[in-house]
């Protein structure tokens, strides 16, 4: 194996701009990591055709003295963004021929800073789920343990990137699918804040309607924070296509040398399991070696959070895309749908004029939470990584799941920053936590959890798939 796939992102880019390797070395490198690695994982949907000739042509011409922090470093997008040439197939046979001439603004972002796309990552039909996998491009596995999920909807560019197919792997999270992804596959992810990364496809019809759009983000998963940050200063570049774009640079909340972490280890109403709670211990340990101070806190109305979130996406999606999906979606995904939406309320115009108030009010209280703590400390799951496919196996437990995944959706419906790092590994899995900061507080979350990390280490160095 190259010993080029085990340098990071920020490594791989000082390599090329010391000369001691050139771009296309680097690319082919990752190339053959991929023809390794991915049959064992079915994560790349699409190779990207000029990525060798990409690569070769920027070796002649030159490293510009502008470089940004991604220049030549391969990395990996995901199916369900525009990428000009390749199809937007969000893991629909009927969409498997829907391409078009336009990237969407992180694809033209890593582009034009000189990041080579090298593959296609992976998706559940429609981006729906905490597993990966669809009738058209097949299931992507966990590289940890094939019968356990790598997480959804991001889940093969987690596996990806944790496996060395690319330094850097693009996500999305509308539910979770940036966090969750990195917390079963033991690598680091950070989902901004709401418009810190312009989203649109413009190869697309229309429009996300606007609840979506709201709570979804585009965003970097790598296997370090370092990395996650390069990802998302490149990332978040403006771009006029997007006209809710905000990339203020902090929260502009004063703080003083001192930073006081909240610990909530189990602000829900269900269980948490044991791993988890060991993930939470660790990271708080972590926090305090790192010279943090914590306390530990309930932050405001966590279970209602939760619970708003998934009764203004599914009245939405009741409403814009439910015919869409029983049209072309499987069997499988439309009984998923079905057990998502009878688990939260339906609701009408005067409750869903209601509901969008009450979002207002508990961004208020989460905002006035962090006039008292500078970060907050939680799980990404209340539970461990579990079966790969279990809500098409067994849809029973859906309402069980979808308690389980409670603290990411908080994040969703609030906008707020989250980095989701890995702690240690139980069981042969991975667990983590994440950390979530004040709105466009995102360079200050990572400022944290990169002290985390120095206590904690990283895990994909440990990975089967590595030896």
């Amino acid at each position: 194996m190259s010993e080029i796939v085990r340098w990071s992102a920020i490594e791989t880019a000082q390599h090329i701009r010391a000369r001691n390797v050139s771009v296309s070395e680097v690319t082919q490198a990752h190339l053959s990591r991929l023809d390794r690695a991915n049959p064992a994982l079915n994560a790349v949907t699409h190779l990207i055709d000029e990525a060798i000739d990409l690569a070769t042509a920027m070796d002649a011409k030159g490293i510009p003295d502008d470089a940004s922090a991604l220049y030549g470093v391969p990395v990996t997008v995901k199916v369900n963004v525009d990428m000009a040439g390749y199809p937007n197939t969000n893991g629909i046979p009927a969409f498997k021929d829907m391409t078009g001439d336009g990237d969407a603004p992180v694809v033209a972002n890593l582009k034009s800073s000189g990041a080579v796309i090298i593959a296609r990552t992976n998706t559940p039909e429609f981006s729906l789920r905490w597993s990966t996998s669809n009738p058209l491009h097949g299931g992507s596995l966990n590289p940890w343990d094939t019968e356990v999920t790598p997480g959804g909807s991001s889940g093969a560019a987690a596996a990806s990137v944790a496996s060395g197919i690319g330094a850097i792997a693009h996500g999305n999270d509308l539910g979770g699918s940036l966090r969750y992804p990195a917390y079963c596959c033991g690598v680091a992810t950070i989902r901004p804040s709401m418009g810190r990364i312009a989203a649109m496809n413009p190869n697309a019809a229309t429009d996300r309607p606007p609840i979506t759009f709201s709570m979804s983000v585009q965003g970097p998963i790598a296997r370090s924070v370092a990395d996650v940050r390069a990802g998302l200063e490149v990332m978040s570049k403006r771009d006029p296509r997007d006209p809710l774009q905000v990339n203020a640079d902090t929260s502009g909340r004063p703080r003083d040398g001192q930073i006081t972490l909240g610990i909530a280890t189990n602000p829900f109403a269900s269980d948490v399991d044991d791993a988890v709670v060991n993930a939470m211990t660790r990271a708080s340990n972590a926090a305090k070696a790192a010279g943090i101070k914590t306390v530990e806190f309930t932050p405001p109305c966590a279970d209602e959070c939760a619970a708003l979130w998934g009764d203004l996406l599914f009245t939405e999606t009741h409403h814009t895309s439910r015919s869409l999906i029983e049209e072309h979606g499987s069997a499988e995904i439309n009984r998923t749908l079905v057990g998502y939406a009878e688990h939260y309320k339906l609701l009408d115009m005067p409750q869903l004029f209601q509901s969008l108030t009450r979002r207002l009010q508990l961004q208020r209280m989460w905002s006035l939470m962090f006039e008292e703590i500078d970060a907050l400390l939680m799980p990404t799951s209340l539970i461990p990584p579990f079966e790969n496919d279990l809500d098409f196996k067994e849809p029973s437990k859906i309402p069980d799941l979808l308690r389980a995944q409670s603290p990411l959706f908080v994040v969703n419906l609030l906008g707020l920053p989250s980095v989701a790092i890995p702690t240690h590994v139980e069981n042969g899995l991975p667990l983590g936590v994440q950390l979530v900061a004040p709105m466009h507080d995102d360079w200050f979350a990572l400022d944290i959890a990169e002290r985390l990390e120095t206590e904690l280490g990283t895990l994909w160095q440990t990975l089967p798939i590595w030896a």
